[in-house]
């Protein structure tokens, strides 16, 4: 299984707005094969909203869950000032192996 890190940033100032787009009812729905794995939220030190979602998907969709998971994404950043970062995270043990 692959994991999928997304790191985003909300100014302060936005939150309300972003809530309901979050809270919105029209949000393109995640396929089956992926699965939320948990969501913190944190302060930056910039005093943006910080938020990580891991998300776990199978190896033979990366692609799909990427597209899906931007277009989930691609929503809220309706919302002047936010931006997000999606990564794909390797295990460090598997990453060793592959170096070896």
């Amino acid at each position: 299984m692959a994991h999928i890190l997304v790191t985003n940033w909300t100014p302060q100032n936005k939150v309300r707005e972003m809530l309901k787009v979050y809270m919105s009812k029209d949000k393109p729905a995640y396929p089956d094969f992926i699965k939320k794995i948990n969501h913190w939220i944190t302060i930056s030190p910039e005093g943006r909203i910080k938020a990580y979602a891991v998300y776990e998907c199978p190896d033979d969709k990366i692609i799909d869950g990427l597209k899906a998971i931007g277009k989930r994404y691609t929503l809220y950043a309706t919302v002047e000032g936010y931006k997000y970062y999606p990564e794909v995270l390797i295990d460090a043990q598997e990453a060793i192996q592959n170096f070896l």
